[in-house]
């Protein structure tokens, strides 16, 4: 029932509502980590690490590369972010973990804020485009959607 749910909910979300479910992802397998001994649970600090580390890996494969003001420092910063759990994982650094978990966050923030922002500007948009006519002369709303 739950991964049907998921299922639906990411193959009905928006591009940026992608990245905040890959960012919470990545979140949520990090925060794994503050429960386990990690002399001890060798398998389950790696299996952890390595889904945090494919989420940058997938973030990275999906970034836009024509607006490369953008994407080219988010790469930057998700190669940086991988190359802090490969130390993590090979030096039992707990705070380079805690370091991508503080970078994670605050992108998360600030894309949950962009969308919500987005979110309500189209619907001012939808509720108070005016009507325009067409070439027949029947109107139709009009409205556009910067995603």
């Amino acid at each position: 029932m739950l991964s049907t749910y998921l299922e639906s909910e990411v193959m009905s979300a928006s591009p940026g509502k992608l990245v905040v479910m890959m960012y919470d992802g990545a979140i949520n397998f990090l925060r794994r980590l503050d429960h386990i001994d990690w002399a001890r649970d060798f398998e389950a600090k790696s299996y952890n690490i390595n889904k945090a580390y494919a989420i940058l890996s997938e973030l990275i494969l999906t970034l836009n590369m024509d607006h490369k003001e953008i994407s080219d420092p988010l790469r930057g910063l998700y190669v940086f972010m991988q190359g802090r759990l490969l130390t993590a994982t090979v030096q039992n650094d707990k705070s380079a973990v805690k370091e991508v978990l503080e970078l994670l966050t605050g992108l998360k923030e600030s894309w949950a804020t962009i969308l919500k922002e987005q979110n309500s500007t189209s619907s001012i948009q939808l509720t108070n485009s005016p009507a325009s006519q067409d070439e027949n002369g029947s109107e139709e709303s009009t409205f556009s959607l910067a995603c």
